[in-house]
């Protein structure tokens, strides 16, 4: 009888364990691709801090192109730098002479 018992007994481990096993598969497998889970939230941390350098990036653009329309809005100089550097205006008897790039 004992022998009996013993088998029994493992037999029913056997199912305990399988059991458990197969309870903590899902739950691993839940807790890391559910929509909610580990992998979800390490991928939207990393689209975080990228949107958070390209924030950054755009403030200081917008910073830099406030102060371009401030310096545009006060002085004439500016206002004829720029003519002269993207438009290529001169003044009556200049002469313009390009500079190509090696």
């Amino acid at each position: 009888m004992n022998l009996k018992f013993f088998a029994k007994s493992l037999k029913k481990m056997k199912r305990q364990s399988v059991l458990i096993l197969l309870i903590l598969s899902v739950g691993l497998v839940y807790i890391l691709f559910d929509s909610r889970g580990l992998i979800q939230r390490l991928r939207l941390a990393g689209d975080k801090a990228s949107l958070e350098k390209k924030i950054e990036k755009l403030q200081k653009e917008n910073a830099s192109m406030r102060e371009e329309i401030r310096k545009l809005q006060t002085s004439n100089q500016e206002i004829e730098r720029i003519a002269r550097e993207k438009y290529f205006m001169h003044r009556n008897g200049e002469k313009i002479i390009k500079v190509e790039p090696k």
